[in-house]
């Protein structure tokens, strides 16, 4: 696979500001080590799961990219380690999301029940499967591209679907020369060329990061 191209993850990390990354990785890390010791810090994550889902009914995905802090951790930690290789298309399909969707429900559905509405045991339940679910996109983000994680997150794929056709990104086809910069330069890997024909770039899977109109050398691509 070919080396993601020009400003593909400086741009991901330089338009968030300093001040934003330290408060979402002291989030990220609070929740995760201090949920062992404090346990009602981890429902802290359904801040995350309820803003993401409330904000992509007005701009899709983009909660995913600006506001969640497990994308950062990925975005300005693993990045650096990550091989960088095409995430499989097997963790692409609908079959995979489904899986990761309907895992999700059960577990926390599980998690309610044996707690027997003990909001402390309740919490631990959420802490552990935080800890699982990050080990999980730290190998993942390794492996493959950092945000591979994010291709097959239950909330993610939730806030893809709804937000779909929301603050979604236009693209010009008498501009675009179909050099796919845009592909090669997306953290989730959209095929952005494929919607030429449409107009609008509406993937479950786009976070609204704008690489690909970074890099696009005909300025073919806008934010709607």
């Amino acid at each position: 696979m070919e080396i993601l191209e020009r400003r593909d993850e400086k741009r991901l990390k330089m338009d968030k500001s300093n001040i934003a990354k330290i408060l979402l990785t002291f989030v990220f890390f609070g929740v995760l080590i201090g949920g062992l010791f404090y346990p009602k810090v981890g429902l802290f994550a359904f801040v995350c799961m309820i803003g993401s889902v409330l904000l992509s009914f007005y701009k899709g995905r983009y909660w995913c990219y600006r506001f969640c802090p497990r994308g950062v951790f990925l975005d300005e930690f693993i990045a650096k380690a990550s091989f960088n290789k095409n995430i499989p298309a097997v963790l692409k399909s609908k079959v995979a999301k489904a899986f990761m969707v309907t895992f999700f429900v059960v577990m926390m559905s599980a998690n309610a029940i044996l707690s027997g509405g003990d909001l402390e045991k309740f919490a631990k339940g959420v802490v552990m499967l935080l800890w699982v679910t990050t080990l999980i996109a730290i190998i993942l983000g390794i492996l493959f591209r950092a945000r591979t994680w994010c291709v097959i997150c239950p909330m993610g794929t939730v806030s893809g679907i709804v937000g779909q056709k929301r603050g979604t990104l236009k693209i010009d086809a008498q501009k675009c020369v179909s050099c796919k910069l845009c592909n090669k330069n997306c953290p989730m890997e959209v095929e952005v060329c494929y919607f030429k024909e449409n107009g609008n770039i509406e993937s479950v899977n786009c976070i609204k990061c704008e690489s690909c109109k970074v890099v696009c050398p005909k300025n073919a691509i806008e934010m709607v």
